[in-house]
């Protein structure tokens, strides 16, 4: 087996450190990096802006989930499924119009709470499928301007689901 003799390593620092090191350890450490690369390509750098935008949409459907969790005795964890909420637009909330569905289940508790308990999340979307329950999970799938909708499509759909 060839051996490289005094190979300069980097460990952050301004030392180098020489070591011998042989073909099969460096042939395995570039594989291992050339494997790496797809890896890294594929991840996306989401900018500021968006990520505050984002945090301040989850806070904001949190609150109103915790409003719901006190009206309705429940403790559902709310989210947002960002990967349908793409194309959303800047200026529009999402958690709004998802606020419509929480305060549908609201008005369901108010004339009977133990309807409620079998939900346990609450999961917004932006794709606009409107609402679907299962699995203990209430899922709105909201459309851009259907803030007005979202409340009497939610109430139907839960008075005939609950």
């Amino acid at each position: 087996m060839a051996y490289y003799k005094h190979v300069m390593v980097w460990f952050g620092s301004s030392r180098r450190v020489g070591a011998t090191v042989g073909i099969g350890t460096l042939a395995l450490a570039g594989v291992m990096a050339a494997a790496s690369v797809p890896v890294f390509a594929a991840m996306t750098v989401q900018p500021l802006k968006t990520l505050r935008a984002r945090e301040a949409e989850e806070r904001e459907l949190a609150e109103e989930a915790a409003f719901t969790n006190e009206v309705c005795g429940t403790s559902i964890r709310a989210t947002i499924d960002w990967s349908t909420a793409e194309s959303w637009p800047e200026q529009e909330s999402i958690a709004k119009v998802c606020d419509g569905a929480l305060s549908a289940l609201e008005s369901i508790c108010r004339s009977d709470a133990s309807r409620a308990q079998s939900i346990s999340s609450f999961e917004c979307a932006g794709d606009g499928t409107g609402p679907s329950l299962g699995g203990g999970s209430l899922r709105y799938g909201a459309s851009p301007g259907g803030a007005s909708s979202a409340f009497s499509e939610t109430k139907a759909y839960l008075e005939r689901a609950l």
